[in-house]
């Protein structure tokens, strides 16, 4: 790790605790890969992207997708690696089965972003802890609890509220892209595809970010930790209050009461 990833990496071991490993990802065109990957290919054939991520934070192992790994074709288009259609444009690969009309399923279309076709060939993912690259992206899957942190950390030192793009589908649309093009932060609730095939679980999110903001997370993470404003796992008030128990133990509670006085 370089020293800014691991200042992020040891704000997201002491303040959130992640049960998975999170993602360094880095786009790459005519490069090789900075370090050692396994490819798709190795595993029996093509993949879908967050099949991907599932494996890198899992397994912890570092993966390298060139386009023709990629098994999503929703996730190449949005990506650059194939032409995005005017049938895609249209909403004609949505509707009927996302959207009720086909006008929502223009306008679900157009509201997400994509890369420029032919502007990376390949990207490699590796748990952050073992990134001997500088990420364009980091992907954080955590429950809501977490989540919470996470977005207090980001808003420290902006103010800005986070943005959450989830349309149920291409979610990696929303964890990468999104973070990436607006140089900013996304909080996604992973779609039908990402549990399907990623077996991404029902109380797991994800928390992005673009690497110009890993300084700012990882200050903002140690501030709101100090001030109290928030801890994970989160304090909650009720524990330390008094016990309402049944009518029926009152006669111990007196008989405790008249053993042991205050």
């Amino acid at each position: 790790m370089n020293p800014q990833t691991e200042k992020l990496h040891e704000a997201l071991t002491s303040y959130i605790r992640p049960l998975s490993f999170p993602i360094a990802l880095k786009f790459l065109k005519n490069e090789a890969y900075p370090m050692k990957v396994r490819r798709p290919a190795s595993m029996g054939g093509k993949l879908t992207l967050c099949q991907g991520c599932s494996i890198v934070r899992k397994y912890g192992w570092v993966m390298g997708f060139e386009m023709e790994d990629c098994a999503c074709g929703p996730q190449l288009a949005h990506f650059g690696a194939i032409p995005y259609t005017e049938k895609q444009r249209e909403g004609g690969i949505i509707y009927p089965i996302y959207t009720k009309t086909p006008e929502g399923a223009r306008n679900c279309e157009a509201l997400l972003p994509r890369l420029p076709e032919g502007m990376y060939d390949r990207m490699i993912l590796a748990p952050l802890e073992k990134a001997e690259f500088r990420p364009d992206v980091i992907i954080i899957y955590v429950n809501p609890g977490q989540a919470a942190r996470l977005i207090q950390g980001a808003v420290f030192c902006s103010g800005e509220p986070i943005a959450t793009l989830s349309a149920g589908r291409c979610a990696c649309v929303s964890e990468i892209v999104v973070p990436f093009v607006k140089k900013g932060y996304s909080c996604t609730i992973p779609g039908g595809g990402e549990k399907m095939f990623a077996l991404t679980g029902d109380d797991e999110m994800a928390f992005s970010l673009h690497a110009s903001r890993i300084d700012e997370l990882a200050e903002g993470l140690a501030s709101t930790h100090k001030s109290g404003i928030g801890r994970y796992p989160w304090p909650v008030a009720g524990v330390r209050a008094k016990a309402a128990m049944p009518d029926s133990y009152k006669f111990l509670e007196e008989l405790a009461a008249a053993r042991y006085p205050e």
